[in-house]
Protein backbone atom coordinates (compact mmCIF):
# COMPACT_ATOMS: atom_id res chain seq x y z
CA UNK A 1 0.00 0.00 0.00
CA UNK A 2 1.50 3.31 -1.04
CA UNK A 3 0.98 6.68 0.58
CA UNK A 4 -1.56 9.38 -0.09
CA UNK A 5 0.32 12.65 -0.46
CA UNK A 6 -1.32 15.53 1.41
CA UNK A 7 1.33 18.27 1.07
CA UNK A 8 3.43 19.44 -1.86
CA UNK A 9 4.28 22.87 -0.48
CA UNK A 10 7.83 24.07 -0.03
CA UNK A 11 7.37 24.62 3.71
CA UNK A 12 5.89 22.54 6.50
CA UNK A 13 4.45 23.50 9.94
CA UNK A 14 6.67 22.66 12.90
CA UNK A 15 4.38 23.53 15.81
CA UNK A 16 0.77 24.05 16.84
CA UNK A 17 1.04 27.80 16.19
CA UNK A 18 1.44 27.29 12.45
CA UNK A 19 5.10 28.34 12.27
CA UNK A 20 6.73 26.85 9.21
CA UNK A 21 10.21 25.98 7.97
CA UNK A 22 11.55 24.97 4.59
CA UNK A 23 10.71 21.29 4.06
CA UNK A 24 14.19 19.84 4.61
CA UNK A 25 14.89 22.20 7.52
CA UNK A 26 11.49 21.36 9.04
CA UNK A 27 12.39 17.67 8.95
CA UNK A 28 15.67 18.39 10.75
CA UNK A 29 13.91 20.55 13.35
CA UNK A 30 11.34 17.81 13.99
CA UNK A 31 14.13 15.24 14.25
CA UNK A 32 15.69 17.40 16.97
CA UNK A 33 12.32 17.45 18.76
CA UNK A 34 12.17 13.66 18.50
CA UNK A 35 15.75 13.55 19.81
CA UNK A 36 14.79 15.35 23.00
CA UNK A 37 14.79 19.08 22.23
CA UNK A 38 12.02 20.75 24.28
CA UNK A 39 9.21 22.25 22.23
CA UNK A 40 8.81 26.02 22.12
CA UNK A 41 11.43 28.55 23.14
CA UNK A 42 11.80 29.96 19.61
CA UNK A 43 11.17 33.65 18.93
CA UNK A 44 11.41 33.69 15.13
CA UNK A 45 10.94 31.14 12.36
CA UNK A 46 10.10 32.31 8.83
CA UNK A 47 9.80 36.06 8.12
CA UNK A 48 7.91 37.69 5.29
CA UNK A 49 9.71 40.08 2.96
CA UNK A 50 8.10 43.03 4.76
CA UNK A 51 9.13 41.72 8.19
CA UNK A 52 12.72 41.17 7.08
CA UNK A 53 12.81 44.66 5.56
CA UNK A 54 11.64 46.17 8.86
CA UNK A 55 14.29 44.24 10.83
CA UNK A 56 16.99 45.28 8.33
CA UNK A 57 15.99 48.94 8.56
CA UNK A 58 16.16 48.76 12.35
CA UNK A 59 19.68 47.35 12.05
CA UNK A 60 20.71 50.20 9.71
CA UNK A 61 19.28 52.73 12.18
CA UNK A 62 21.22 51.14 15.00
CA UNK A 63 18.06 50.18 16.89
CA UNK A 64 18.12 46.45 16.20
CA UNK A 65 20.50 43.48 15.95
CA UNK A 66 22.44 42.63 12.82
CA UNK A 67 20.03 41.47 10.10
CA UNK A 68 20.32 40.32 6.50
CA UNK A 69 19.17 42.59 3.69
CA UNK A 70 15.85 41.30 2.30
CA UNK A 71 16.41 38.77 -0.45
CA UNK A 72 14.72 35.53 -1.36
CA UNK A 73 17.83 33.72 -0.12
CA UNK A 74 17.89 35.43 3.30
CA UNK A 75 17.79 32.61 5.91
CA UNK A 76 14.51 33.62 7.55
CA UNK A 77 12.72 34.50 4.30
CA UNK A 78 13.93 31.18 2.86
CA UNK A 79 12.59 29.55 6.06
CA UNK A 80 15.78 27.62 6.81
CA UNK A 81 16.64 29.40 10.07
CA UNK A 82 15.16 30.01 13.50
CA UNK A 83 16.06 32.23 16.46
CA UNK A 84 15.84 30.78 19.95
CA UNK A 85 14.86 32.88 22.97
CA UNK A 86 17.91 33.89 25.00
CA UNK A 87 17.24 37.22 26.71
CA UNK A 88 14.50 38.54 29.00
CA UNK A 89 14.56 42.07 30.44
CA UNK A 90 18.18 42.47 29.35
CA UNK A 91 19.35 39.33 31.16
CA UNK A 92 20.51 36.04 29.68
CA UNK A 93 17.62 33.66 30.35
CA UNK A 94 17.78 31.02 27.64
CA UNK A 95 14.86 28.85 26.68
CA UNK A 96 15.16 25.12 27.26
CA UNK A 97 15.44 24.67 23.50
CA UNK A 98 18.46 27.01 23.33
CA UNK A 99 20.14 25.21 26.23
CA UNK A 100 19.54 21.84 24.60
CA UNK A 101 20.87 22.94 21.22
CA UNK A 102 24.03 24.53 22.65
CA UNK A 103 25.06 21.61 24.82
CA UNK A 104 28.74 20.99 24.17
CA UNK A 105 29.51 24.71 24.11
CA UNK A 106 28.70 27.95 25.88
CA UNK A 107 25.17 28.96 24.96
CA UNK A 108 25.59 32.40 26.51
CA UNK A 109 28.48 33.33 24.22
CA UNK A 110 28.51 34.37 20.59
CA UNK A 111 29.45 31.75 17.98
CA UNK A 112 33.12 30.83 18.08
CA UNK A 113 35.27 28.99 15.53
CA UNK A 114 35.54 25.31 16.35
CA UNK A 115 32.60 25.16 18.73
CA UNK A 116 30.89 21.79 18.84
CA UNK A 117 27.20 21.99 19.72
CA UNK A 118 24.49 19.37 19.81
CA UNK A 119 22.67 21.39 17.13
CA UNK A 120 25.38 20.52 14.63
CA UNK A 121 24.38 16.87 14.19
CA UNK A 122 20.97 18.06 13.00
CA UNK A 123 22.56 20.42 10.46
CA UNK A 124 21.98 23.66 12.40
CA UNK A 125 24.85 26.13 12.83
CA UNK A 126 25.03 29.52 14.55
CA UNK A 127 25.86 31.29 11.32
CA UNK A 128 25.76 34.96 12.38
CA UNK A 129 28.86 35.98 14.36
CA UNK A 130 26.99 38.47 16.54
CA UNK A 131 23.92 36.33 17.29
CA UNK A 132 24.11 33.43 19.71
CA UNK A 133 20.42 32.69 19.09
CA UNK A 134 20.43 32.31 15.29
CA UNK A 135 20.51 28.74 13.96
CA UNK A 136 20.70 28.16 10.20
CA UNK A 137 20.21 24.81 8.48
CA UNK A 138 22.84 23.28 6.18
CA UNK A 139 21.49 20.05 4.71
CA UNK A 140 24.95 18.78 3.80
CA UNK A 141 25.96 18.86 7.49
CA UNK A 142 22.84 17.04 8.74
CA UNK A 143 24.05 13.72 10.17
CA UNK A 144 20.55 12.18 10.39
CA UNK A 145 19.07 13.22 7.05
CA UNK A 146 20.03 10.17 4.95
CA UNK A 147 18.79 7.61 7.47
CA UNK A 148 15.51 9.45 8.00
CA UNK A 149 14.98 9.73 4.25
CA UNK A 150 15.54 5.99 3.76
CA UNK A 151 13.20 5.12 6.64
CA UNK A 152 10.40 7.33 5.32
CA UNK A 153 10.65 6.00 1.76
CA UNK A 154 10.56 2.43 3.05
CA UNK A 155 7.55 3.13 5.29
CA UNK A 156 5.72 4.69 2.34
CA UNK A 157 6.53 1.81 -0.02
CA UNK A 158 8.91 3.59 -2.41
CA UNK A 159 12.30 2.31 -3.49
CA UNK A 160 13.71 5.67 -4.61
CA UNK A 161 13.22 9.40 -4.15
CA UNK A 162 12.32 9.70 -7.84
CA UNK A 163 9.53 7.13 -7.51
CA UNK A 164 8.11 9.05 -4.56
CA UNK A 165 8.31 12.33 -6.46
CA UNK A 166 6.45 10.88 -9.44
CA UNK A 167 3.68 9.67 -7.15
CA UNK A 168 3.49 13.06 -5.40
CA UNK A 169 3.35 15.08 -8.62
CA UNK A 170 6.75 16.70 -7.99
CA UNK A 171 9.65 17.28 -10.34
CA UNK A 172 11.31 13.86 -10.47
CA UNK A 173 14.91 15.04 -10.14
CA UNK A 174 15.76 12.39 -7.55
CA UNK A 175 16.93 15.03 -5.05
CA UNK A 176 15.39 15.28 -1.59
CA UNK A 177 14.87 19.04 -1.72
CA UNK A 178 12.46 21.23 0.28
CA UNK A 179 9.31 20.31 -1.67
CA UNK A 180 10.11 16.63 -1.50
CA UNK A 181 10.64 16.81 2.26
CA UNK A 182 7.44 18.82 2.74
CA UNK A 183 5.58 16.11 0.84
CA UNK A 184 7.27 13.36 2.87
CA UNK A 185 6.30 15.06 6.12
CA UNK A 186 2.72 15.52 4.92
CA UNK A 187 2.26 12.00 3.58
CA UNK A 188 -0.47 9.75 4.95
CA UNK A 189 1.50 6.75 6.15
CA UNK A 190 0.01 3.26 5.68
CA UNK A 191 0.41 2.49 9.39
CA UNK A 192 -0.27 5.44 11.76
CA UNK A 193 1.99 3.94 14.45
CA UNK A 194 4.98 3.79 12.12
CA UNK A 195 7.88 5.57 13.95
CA UNK A 196 8.61 7.76 10.93
CA UNK A 197 5.02 9.08 11.04
CA UNK A 198 4.99 9.56 14.81
CA UNK A 199 8.02 11.82 14.46
CA UNK A 200 6.10 14.57 12.67
CA UNK A 201 2.77 14.46 14.46
CA UNK A 202 1.93 16.78 17.32
CA UNK A 203 0.74 14.93 20.42
CA UNK A 204 -3.02 14.63 20.17
CA UNK A 205 -4.94 16.69 22.68
CA UNK A 206 -7.20 14.75 25.00
CA UNK A 207 -10.87 14.65 24.02
CA UNK A 208 -11.69 17.29 26.63
CA UNK A 209 -8.41 19.21 26.77
CA UNK A 210 -7.83 22.86 25.88
CA UNK A 211 -7.09 23.68 22.23
CA UNK A 212 -4.54 26.27 21.08
CA UNK A 213 -5.32 28.20 17.91
CA UNK A 214 -4.48 31.35 15.94
CA UNK A 215 -7.06 33.95 14.97
CA UNK A 216 -6.49 36.97 12.73
CA UNK A 217 -8.18 40.07 11.38
CA UNK A 218 -7.29 41.73 8.10
CA UNK A 219 -8.76 44.62 6.11
CA UNK A 220 -8.01 43.51 2.55
CA UNK A 221 -8.63 46.99 1.03
CA UNK A 222 -10.95 46.88 -1.94
CA UNK A 223 -9.18 47.37 -5.24
CA UNK A 224 -11.23 50.44 -6.14
CA UNK A 225 -9.94 51.96 -2.89
CA UNK A 226 -6.35 51.24 -3.95
CA UNK A 227 -5.82 47.66 -2.79
CA UNK A 228 -3.30 45.40 -4.46
CA UNK A 229 -3.90 42.22 -6.44
CA UNK A 230 -6.02 39.84 -4.38
CA UNK A 231 -3.54 37.05 -5.04
CA UNK A 232 -1.09 39.00 -2.85
CA UNK A 233 -3.68 39.22 -0.08
CA UNK A 234 -4.26 35.47 -0.31
CA UNK A 235 -0.52 34.81 -0.08
CA UNK A 236 -0.28 37.13 2.94
CA UNK A 237 -3.14 35.30 4.68
CA UNK A 238 -1.78 31.84 3.88
CA UNK A 239 1.94 32.37 4.47
CA UNK A 240 2.05 35.10 7.12
CA UNK A 241 -1.15 35.26 9.18
CA UNK A 242 -1.51 31.44 9.21
CA UNK A 243 -4.69 31.51 11.30
CA UNK A 244 -7.38 28.84 11.53
CA UNK A 245 -10.00 31.58 12.07
CA UNK A 246 -9.91 34.80 10.03
CA UNK A 247 -12.04 37.97 10.04
CA UNK A 248 -11.82 40.04 6.83
CA UNK A 249 -13.14 43.46 5.88
CA UNK A 250 -13.24 45.24 2.51
CA UNK A 251 -13.19 41.83 0.86
CA UNK A 252 -15.43 41.52 -2.18
CA UNK A 253 -16.29 38.20 -3.79
CA UNK A 254 -13.07 38.04 -5.81
CA UNK A 255 -10.98 38.68 -2.69
CA UNK A 256 -12.87 36.08 -0.68
CA UNK A 257 -12.51 33.52 -3.47
CA UNK A 258 -8.78 34.15 -3.67
CA UNK A 259 -8.34 33.61 0.07
CA UNK A 260 -10.63 30.59 0.10
CA UNK A 261 -8.75 28.93 -2.74
CA UNK A 262 -5.39 29.56 -1.04
CA UNK A 263 -6.44 28.24 2.36
CA UNK A 264 -9.16 25.69 1.66
CA UNK A 265 -11.25 27.45 4.31
CA UNK A 266 -14.98 27.78 4.48
CA UNK A 267 -16.24 31.37 4.26
CA UNK A 268 -19.45 33.17 5.03
CA UNK A 269 -19.90 36.57 3.47
CA UNK A 270 -22.02 39.62 4.19
CA UNK A 271 -21.60 42.80 2.16
CA UNK A 272 -17.78 43.10 1.87
CA UNK A 273 -17.18 41.21 5.11
CA UNK A 274 -15.99 37.63 5.41
CA UNK A 275 -15.50 35.17 8.22
CA UNK A 276 -13.20 32.24 7.32
CA UNK A 277 -12.46 29.06 9.25
CA UNK A 278 -10.68 25.74 8.76
CA UNK A 279 -13.44 23.14 8.24
CA UNK A 280 -11.06 20.37 9.30
CA UNK A 281 -10.85 21.98 12.75
CA UNK A 282 -14.30 23.46 13.30
CA UNK A 283 -17.95 22.74 12.68
CA UNK A 284 -20.13 25.81 12.25
CA UNK A 285 -23.56 26.93 13.40
CA UNK A 286 -26.04 29.48 12.08
CA UNK A 287 -25.21 32.85 10.56
CA UNK A 288 -25.13 35.97 12.74
CA UNK A 289 -25.62 39.24 10.85
CA UNK A 290 -25.80 42.91 11.76
CA UNK A 291 -26.57 45.68 9.26
CA UNK A 292 -24.95 49.06 9.97
CA UNK A 293 -26.72 50.76 7.11
CA UNK A 294 -24.12 51.17 4.36
CA UNK A 295 -22.79 49.09 1.49
CA UNK A 296 -19.63 48.02 3.31
CA UNK A 297 -20.33 48.10 7.03
CA UNK A 298 -21.84 45.62 9.44
CA UNK A 299 -21.03 42.26 11.03
CA UNK A 300 -21.01 38.60 10.01
CA UNK A 301 -20.45 35.77 12.47
CA UNK A 302 -21.20 32.19 13.40
CA UNK A 303 -20.69 29.63 16.14
CA UNK A 304 -17.62 27.43 15.71
CA UNK A 305 -17.28 24.12 17.53
CA UNK A 306 -13.83 22.60 17.89
CA UNK A 307 -13.51 19.10 16.53
CA UNK A 308 -10.76 18.44 19.09
CA UNK A 309 -12.52 19.18 22.36
CA UNK A 310 -16.15 19.88 21.44
CA UNK A 311 -16.23 23.36 22.95
CA UNK A 312 -17.78 26.27 21.05
CA UNK A 313 -17.29 29.99 20.62
CA UNK A 314 -18.78 32.81 18.57
CA UNK A 315 -16.50 34.30 15.91
CA UNK A 316 -17.40 37.50 14.07
CA UNK A 317 -15.97 40.00 11.60
CA UNK A 318 -17.02 43.63 11.98
CA UNK A 319 -16.53 46.85 10.03
CA UNK A 320 -17.72 49.99 11.83
CA UNK A 321 -18.76 53.00 9.74
CA UNK A 322 -15.96 55.57 9.09
CA UNK A 323 -16.33 59.30 9.66
CA UNK A 324 -17.21 60.00 6.02
CA UNK A 325 -20.42 58.00 6.53
CA UNK A 326 -21.65 60.76 8.85
CA UNK A 327 -22.61 64.37 8.22
CA UNK A 328 -20.02 65.84 10.58
CA UNK A 329 -17.04 64.91 12.75
CA UNK A 330 -19.20 65.34 15.84
CA UNK A 331 -21.85 63.01 14.44
CA UNK A 332 -19.13 60.47 13.60
CA UNK A 333 -17.90 60.25 17.19
CA UNK A 334 -21.33 59.42 18.54
CA UNK A 335 -22.27 57.31 15.52
CA UNK A 336 -19.24 55.04 15.79
CA UNK A 337 -19.85 54.47 19.49
CA UNK A 338 -23.45 53.59 18.67
CA UNK A 339 -22.30 51.08 16.02
CA UNK A 340 -19.94 49.42 18.50
CA UNK A 341 -22.72 49.31 21.09
CA UNK A 342 -24.91 47.50 18.56
CA UNK A 343 -22.15 44.92 17.97
CA UNK A 344 -21.84 44.37 21.72
CA UNK A 345 -25.61 43.98 22.05
CA UNK A 346 -25.80 41.55 19.11
CA UNK A 347 -23.19 39.26 20.69
CA UNK A 348 -24.32 39.68 24.28
CA UNK A 349 -25.05 36.61 26.39
CA UNK A 350 -22.49 34.31 24.77
CA UNK A 351 -19.82 32.98 27.16
CA UNK A 352 -17.04 32.76 24.56
CA UNK A 353 -16.73 35.34 21.79
CA UNK A 354 -14.00 36.34 19.35
CA UNK A 355 -14.68 39.46 17.30
CA UNK A 356 -12.14 41.03 14.98
CA UNK A 357 -12.35 43.83 12.53
CA UNK A 358 -11.83 47.38 11.40
CA UNK A 359 -13.45 49.43 14.15
CA UNK A 360 -12.89 52.75 12.32
CA UNK A 361 -11.82 54.18 15.70
CA UNK A 362 -10.19 53.20 18.97
CA UNK A 363 -12.73 50.75 20.39
CA UNK A 364 -10.59 49.47 23.27
CA UNK A 365 -12.22 51.35 26.17
CA UNK A 366 -15.75 50.66 25.01
CA UNK A 367 -15.12 46.95 24.41
CA UNK A 368 -13.28 46.47 27.68
CA UNK A 369 -16.13 48.17 29.54
CA UNK A 370 -18.38 45.49 28.05
CA UNK A 371 -16.15 42.71 29.42
CA UNK A 372 -13.95 42.02 26.40
CA UNK A 373 -10.16 41.94 26.46
CA UNK A 374 -7.85 42.99 23.64
CA UNK A 375 -5.90 39.98 22.32
CA UNK A 376 -3.92 41.68 19.53
CA UNK A 377 -1.27 44.42 19.79
CA UNK A 378 -2.53 47.90 20.64
CA UNK A 379 -0.93 49.61 17.65
CA UNK A 380 -1.57 51.92 14.71
CA UNK A 381 -2.48 49.56 11.85
CA UNK A 382 -3.35 52.11 9.16
CA UNK A 383 -1.02 53.69 6.59
CA UNK A 384 -2.42 57.22 6.71
CA UNK A 385 -0.91 59.86 8.98
CA UNK A 386 -1.75 59.99 12.67
CA UNK A 387 -2.08 57.35 15.35
CA UNK A 388 -5.13 55.32 14.41
CA UNK A 389 -5.94 52.15 16.36
CA UNK A 390 -8.44 50.93 13.80
CA UNK A 391 -7.94 47.16 13.71
CA UNK A 392 -8.24 44.84 16.68
CA UNK A 393 -9.42 41.46 17.91
CA UNK A 394 -11.36 41.30 21.19
CA UNK A 395 -12.36 38.19 23.12
CA UNK A 396 -14.46 36.95 26.01
CA UNK A 397 -14.00 33.51 27.57
CA UNK A 398 -10.86 32.64 25.56
CA UNK A 399 -7.38 32.53 27.09
CA UNK A 400 -4.54 34.54 25.57
CA UNK A 401 -1.69 32.02 25.63
CA UNK A 402 0.93 34.31 24.04
CA UNK A 403 1.28 37.91 22.91
CA UNK A 404 -0.43 38.72 19.63
CA UNK A 405 1.48 39.99 16.61
CA UNK A 406 1.19 42.69 13.96
CA UNK A 407 2.12 41.93 10.35
CA UNK A 408 2.51 44.60 7.68
CA UNK A 409 1.86 43.96 4.00
CA UNK A 410 2.18 45.99 0.82
CA UNK A 411 -1.08 44.44 -0.45
CA UNK A 412 -3.25 46.68 1.76
CA UNK A 413 -3.23 50.00 3.61
CA UNK A 414 -3.97 48.05 6.82
CA UNK A 415 -1.73 45.67 8.73
CA UNK A 416 -2.91 42.20 9.67
CA UNK A 417 -3.18 41.23 13.34
CA UNK A 418 -2.81 37.75 14.83
CA UNK A 419 -4.05 36.59 18.23
CA UNK A 420 -2.69 33.42 19.84
CA UNK A 421 -5.42 31.93 21.96
CA UNK A 422 -6.61 28.84 23.81
CA UNK A 423 -10.15 27.49 23.73
CA UNK A 424 -10.78 26.05 27.20
CA UNK A 425 -11.93 22.49 27.74
CA UNK A 426 -15.69 22.04 28.15
CA UNK A 427 -16.89 22.05 31.74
Amino acid sequence: MQATITSTRRTFPVDNEGNVMRGDAAAAYLRAIAGGMPRGGVDVFQRTWEEQKAVYRAFLRGTGPRAAKPSWDAPHIDARAFDTHTTTAGEYRPSEAHTWLTRGGDGSSRPRPGESLRAHEYGFRRSVPSERWHFEYNRDQDVHRAADLAARLKALGFATVKAFQLSAGLDDDGRDGPRTWAALLGADYPEPDEPARALVEEPAAGPAGPVDFRAATYNVQLQHFGGGPYSEDATFVEDTLRASVLACQEADEAARDSIREATGFKVWAYKTLGIFWDPDKYDNGDRIELDLGTRYHGMIGTTLTSRKNGNSFIVASVHIRPKDAFRSAADAIGGKKADIARVIARLEGNPRVLVGGDWSSNAKDQMEAAGYHLVTPYVDTYDEGGNQHLDAVFAIGLDERAEGREHATSASDHDGLVARLTLPAPL
